[in-house]
C-alpha cells in the first residue's frame, strides 16, 4: 500500500463491500514523521481489542522530513491513505502529535498532542515547510499576556500560529500533559481553553511501568549487573549534542574501558532521516567497531535509556525523561534560549550539571553517579497526572467518537525487549593493559583501538599493547599489534610472526571456548575459556605472562573487568 494512491479499502464508498469486519468507527492516524509515530504508538494501545474501531494512517506532507514514514508504517502493517483520499474521507476521530500542515481541512473532530516531554520548545522564526502561515494578528500578545521568560516567542503547539485557522479553534481537543501547559495556552490563545484536556504523557507512564523489565533489556544490550551502562542522547539541529560535539560519541568510547562499559546511542530520527541511515552508519563506524550500540530510529530507545545506569544528552525529551526518571544525567549542550523555561525540559536545563569537555569523562560520571539526583522538578513538570495517561486518554478520544468506553482497564503495556536491537560489531581492535598480579592471577584492562579521545589516553601506547584481528579493516594498526587474533582457517602462525615484527602472540579461536595460543618462541597451548564471551581476550592477556618469562604449562586467572576466567590448557 502507497501513501500516493487511493484506496478501497478499509474506507471509500464501496469498502462496504469488501471488508469483513462490522467496524462502527473509523480513526484517521496523522503521522508527520517517524518522531511522531513512535510517539503515536505510545497512545495508541488505549485501542487495543476494539473490534468496533478502525484505525487508517496518512502522511500530510507538512514535513521537510518525512523520510522513512512510509517504509516504518508498512513494517507496522498499517493501512495507509494518501493525504488527498484522507483529506475526502470523512471519519470519526482523527489523532495528531505535530500541528503543522492544514489539518483543519480533516472531516473529523482533531484530537493534538506534543510529540515529546510537553510542549517545551519554541517555534522557529521561519515557520518549517508546509506549516499554517500565522493567523492575523497573532504576532500581538492577547491582552494581559506579560510573558517576560519568552520575549513574547511563539510556544510550538501552544500559540494561535498553531491552533486557529480563520479565527476559530481548529482541534477538538488539545491534550496536555500538565497543569502549567493549561496556564500557557490561556495567555496566549484564550479562546482554546475550552478543547483543552489535561491527560498526562503515556510515553513517561510507560516508561515508569516498564521499569520492571530493566535487566532484561540490559540483557539485551550485553550488559551485567557489574556492567555500566552508559547511554548518549542527541536530538537534532545544530545546538544538539550531536550537533555541536559530533565526537563526543566516539570519545566516550575511547575513554571508557570495554570491560566495565556498555556505551549506546540514541539519535534523533531527524538525525537519521535528514541525512539518511546509510550515511549515520558511515559517519559512526569507527564507534560501531569500537563496540556502540546504535539504537535505531524507530524503536527502542525507552528499553535502552531504563536499561542505563547514567545519560549523556542535551535539550530533547529523552534526556528529559532520564532526568524525570530519577537517571543520573549530564548535559553536554543545552541551548537555554531554544527552551521555554516553566517545562520539564527548562527544568532540566536549571537542575542538571554540564559536562565539562577538559575533564576526564569517566571521573565525571562517577561524580553524577554519586551525587544526589535533583529534587524532582523535571518529573514534576513531565505530568500532573502520573499513571492516568491511558485512561484519560482513552476517556477524550471515545467521548469524540460518542462511542461507549470497552468494559476493561486501558491498557499500559511495558515495552518489549525484541524491539531493542541496537545496531552493533564485535570490537576486533584494543588497546590492552595487564598487569602480573602476582603467581596466580593478570588482571586485564582493554579500550577499543578504532577511536581516540582529544585528551589521549587512556591508556598511553606505552603503557599497553596492541591487540588485532588479522580481518581487521584498519591496516594501519597491524604493524603495532603485540597480539594478532588470526582465523583457523587463516595463515598458519610463522606466517603471522613474519608478516608482524613486533607481534608475540598469536590467538586462533577454535570454537566457543577453546583458544590455540603461539607464542615467537615455538610455545604453544591449547585453551579452555570459562567464559566463552572473552575467551580471545582472556588469551591474548598472556602476552604479558609470557614476557614475563612465564610458562604456559601453569596458566593464571585473568580478571576481566569485573569477572574472572579460568583458563585450563593443555601441551599441543
Amino acid at each position: 500500500m502507497s501513501a500516493s494512491h487511493w484506496v478501497k479499502v478499509p474506507v471509500g464508498p464501496q469498502s462496504r463491500r469488501w471488508n469483513t469486519a462490522p467496524v462502527e468507527r473509523t480513526i484517521l492516524v496523522v503521522v508527520h514523521t517517524v518522531t511522531a509515530l513512535n510517539r503515536l504508538q505510545d497512545l495508541l494501545t488505549v485501542f487495543d481489542s476494539d473490534r468496533r474501531v478502525q484505525l487508517v494512517y496518512t502522511i500530510p506532507g507538512a514535513s521537510a522530513i518525512e523520510s522513512g514514514v512510509e517504509r516504518e508504517l508498512a513494517r507496522l502493517g498499517a493501512a495507509l491513505l494518501s493525504w488527498q483520499q484522507a483529506l475526502a474521507t470523512e471519519f470519526d476521530l482523527a489523532i495528531s502529535v505535530h500541528n503543522s500542515g492544514n489539518l483543519h481541512d480533516i472531516a473529523a473532530p482533531l484530537a493534538v498532542l506534543s510529540h515529546g516531554i510537553g510542549y517545551t520548545k519554541y517555534s522557529s522564526r521561519k515557520p518549517e515547510a508546509g506549516s499554517r502561515k500565522p493567523e492575523a494578528g497573532s504576532r500581538k500578545p492577547e491582552a494581559g499576556n506579560r510573558k517576560p521568560e519568552t520575549g513574547n516567542r511563539d510556544v510550538y503547539g501552544l500559540s494561535a500560529q498553531w491552533l486557529l485557522h480563520g479565527g476559530s479553534v481548529v482541534p477538538s481537543a488539545i491534550i496536555l500533559s500538565h497543569e502549567a501547559e493549561l496556564e500557557r495556552l490561556a495567555a496566549t490563545v484564550p479562546a482554546a481553553t475550552a478543547a483543552a484536556v489535561i491527560a498526562g504523557d503515556p510515553c513517561f507512564d510507560r516508561l515508569a511501568a516498564s521499569y520492571r523489565s530493566r535487566d532484561t533489556y540490559r540483557k539485551t544490550l550485553g550488559a551485567d549487573a557489574n556492567t555500566r551502562i552508559v547511554f548518549v542522547s542527541s536530538t537534532w539541529g545544530r545546538n544538539s549534542l550531536f550537533g555541536r560535539f559530533p565526537e563526543l560519541i566516539a570519545r566516550v568510547l575511547a575513554e571508557l574501558d570495554l570491560d566495565n562499559h556498555v556505551v549506546c546511542t540514541a539519535l534523533h530520527p531527524n538525525i537519521w532521516y535528514a541525512h539518511g541511515p546509510a550515511q549515520i552508519e558511515l559517519w559512526l563506524g569507527d564507534c560501531l567497531r569500537a563496540g556502540l550500540r546504535l539504537v535505531p530510529p524507530a524503536r527502542g530507545w525507552q528499553q535502552a535509556l531504563l536499561a542505563a545506569d547514567v545519560v549523556l544528552g542535551d535539550h530533547g525529551a529523552v534526556t528529559g525523561y532520564a532526568a524525570a526518571l530519577g537517571k543520573p544525567t549530564l548535559l553536554a549542550t543545552f541551548p537555554q534560549d531554544d527552551v521555554v523555561a516553566r517545562s520539564a525540559i527548562g527544568a532540566l536545563g536549571r537542575t542538571t550539571p554540564h559536562l565539562d569537555q577538559h575533564r576526564p569523562l569517566a571521573v565525571q560520571l562517577d561524580e553524577i553517579i554519586a551525587a544526589p539526583h535533583g529534587d524532582g522538578e523535571v518529573r514534576r513538570l513531565a505530568t500532573s497526572v502520573p499513571d492516568e495517561s491511558a485512561a484519560l486518554l482513552r476517556s477524550t478520544f471515545y467521548g469524540l467518537m460518542n462511542l461507549p468506553e470497552p468494559s476493561t482497564a486501558a491498557l499500559l503495556p511495558s515495552y518489549r525487549a525484541v524491539d531493542l536491537a541496537p545496531l552493533r560489531d564485535e570490537v576486533r581492535a584494543w588497546w590492552a593493559v595487564t598487569e602480573v598480579l602476582d603467581e596466580n592471577s593478570v588482571r586485564l584492562r582493554r579500550w577499543p583501538a578504532d577511536v581516540t579521545s582529544p585528551r589521549g589516553g587512556p591508556p598511553e601506547p606505552l603503557d599497553g599493547h596492541l591487540v588485532v584481528a588479522d580481518d581487521h579493516p584498519r591496516r594501519d594498526l597491524y604493524g603495532l599489534a603485540a597480539v594478532v587474533l588470526a582465523a583457523p582457517t587463516g595463515p598458519p602462525p610463522a606466517e603471522v610472526f613474519a608478516a608482524h615484527p613486533v607481534c608475540r602472540l598469536v590467538v586462533q579461536r577454535v570454537d566457543l571456548v577453546h583458544c590455540r595460543v603461539v607464542t615467537r618462541a615455538g610455545g604453544t597451548a591449547l585453551l579452555r575459556s570459562s567464559r566463552p564471551d572473552v575467551a580471545e581476550a582472556a588469551a591474548a592477556a598472556l602476552v604479558s605472562w609470557v614476557d614475563a618469562g612465564k610458562s604456559l604449562d601453569s596458566l593464571p586467572k585473568i580478571l576481566v573487568g569485573p569477572h574472572t576466567v579460568e583458563l585450563t590448557a593443555g601441551r599441543q
